[in-house]
């Protein structure tokens, strides 16, 4: 069938409102943030109307319902991968978390408080904190500067997925970003773990698993209060750095 040009405008609206309905969906549950169904569609719709002076539909235009549920499926996908760099910074964030929690004698969150998505009350912190540093950078205004860009990069209905290959590669950085968040505590509670080791060994009469825990918990947070600032500035660098890297899996 030929598509009028009020088809075309509003084929455009529906690609455009799909891919910002991806990232407005999937962000959120990357960043660990809840935000109501609702509010998310009704976001997406804003986006979508003011990002429709950009939008432009590739050609050639499908032909056929199939043609065009091939495109809002391409359109979830490019959204997906634009909120990637979310899931990326979260995830190695939570992993600082969870390696620290545990070297802290905290690893009995699934115990004490059941079925949840993070492994301890550090990794929960640190996750939170690092979603909130999220929205107070200003990131989120980059996240909306790439689905602009996006537009021009990857324009709607067309047959290739914009930077695949980098995402990738950004997936697997994410132990390196880990390891570069949480190596100062590390290294730190290591030698803690290490000083436990010599007392038990050189003072036996010494209960550790009753006085070590609680010591190395004490040390574990003092460590954290001191070490606040340069784990805030370290996972705004890292926030900075995976949303460049998303400006270059638009360009291609």
């Amino acid at each position: 069938m030929n598509l009028t040009i009020g088809n075309d405008v509003a084929l455009a609206f529906a690609l455009c409102f799909t891919r910002c309905a991806a990232v407005m969906m999937a962000l959120p549950m990357m960043i660990g943030i809840a935000i109501p169904v609702r509010v998310r569609v009704l976001l997406a719709a804003l986006i979508a109307a003011a990002l429709m002076p950009a939008a432009r539909l590739a050609a050639p235009v499908p032909s056929g319902p199939p043609g065009v549920a091939l495109l809002v499926v391409r359109e979830i996908a490019v959204g997906l991968v634009l909120s990637f760099a979310g899931a990326v910074v979260v995830g190695a964030v939570t992993m600082v978390g969870d390696l620290v929690g545990n070297n802290m004698e905290m690893n009995s969150g699934g115990i004490l408080r059941g079925a949840i998505a993070m492994p301890n009350a550090v990794a929960d912190g640190l996750a939170t904190l690092s979603a909130m540093l999220f929205f107070v950078a200003g990131f989120h205004r980059a996240l909306l500067l790439a689905l602009a860009r996006s537009l021009t990069a990857a324009p709607l209905g067309a047959p290739s997925l914009p930077g695949l290959s980098a995402m990738v590669m950004l997936g697997g950085r994410l132990f390196a970003i880990a390891l570069q968040l949480g190596l100062p505590i590390m290294i730190a509670l290591f030698v803690l773990s290490l000083a436990q080791g010599v007392v038990a060994r050189l003072a036996p009469q010494i209960n550790v698993l009753v006085a070590a825990p609680a010591a190395i918990l004490l040390a574990g947070l003092t460590l954290l209060a001191l070490d606040a600032s340069g784990l805030a500035a370290g996972i705004a660098r890292v926030w900075w750095s995976v949303m460049n890297e998303s400006f270059g899996w638009i360009d291609g």
